[in-house]
């Protein structure tokens, strides 16, 4: 009785080590940051207002201001810019791109186009699917158009980690 008391002891903590072991290995490592771009304070937001030179990006001509940003929300990432003219322009556009870091470079994975006309503003977002354990940025398009002139900015979020 008591030997088969002992192998069951021993046989528990044996059971109990390798779980500890298996736990381990299942931890993911988290891959080198980006060396490209600026890592968001929070790790569930990131936008390009986390940057001192693009901070609510504000332009002469015909901008007011433009922005991008991208949020986890747990089951899907949200990706949300603005485009704001100085005047009610002929048409307003903002393009929103998924960025994922590839280990070397930053990816454009997906985009989503958005035009308002006879407009001063647009602002919207779009929702899509990631994946565990990859760095991701929003990069954003802004363009304006008023009568024969045309203006362009770009904005880059900051990255976060989807773990």
């Amino acid at each position: 009785m008591h030997k088969c008391i002992k192998m069951v002891v021993f046989t528990v903590l044996v059971v109990l080590s390798l779980q500890q072991i298996a736990f381990a290995n299942e931890e993911t490592k988290r891959p080198p940051k980006p060396t490209e771009g600026i890592e968001s304070s929070d790790p569930n937001h990131g936008s390009s207002t986390d940057s001192d030179n693009e901070s609510v990006q504000r332009a002469s001509g015909l901008f007011y201001n433009y922005y991008c940003s991208i949020d986890n929300t747990g089951s899907d990432l949200y990706l949300e810019g603005s485009t704001v003219a100085n005047y009610l322009s002929d048409q307003v556009k903002l393009t929103l791109y998924l960025q994922i870091w590839d280990g070397s470079q930053w990816i454009d994975v997906q985009s989503w186009p958005f035009t308002q006309y006879n407009s001063k503003s647009v602002t919207e977002g779009a929702n899509t699917s990631f994946q565990h354990g990859n760095y991701y940025r929003t990069r954003a398009v802004h363009y304006i158009k008023y009568g024969t002139q045309t203006e362009t900015q770009n904005s880059t979020s900051s990255y976060i980690y989807v773990d």
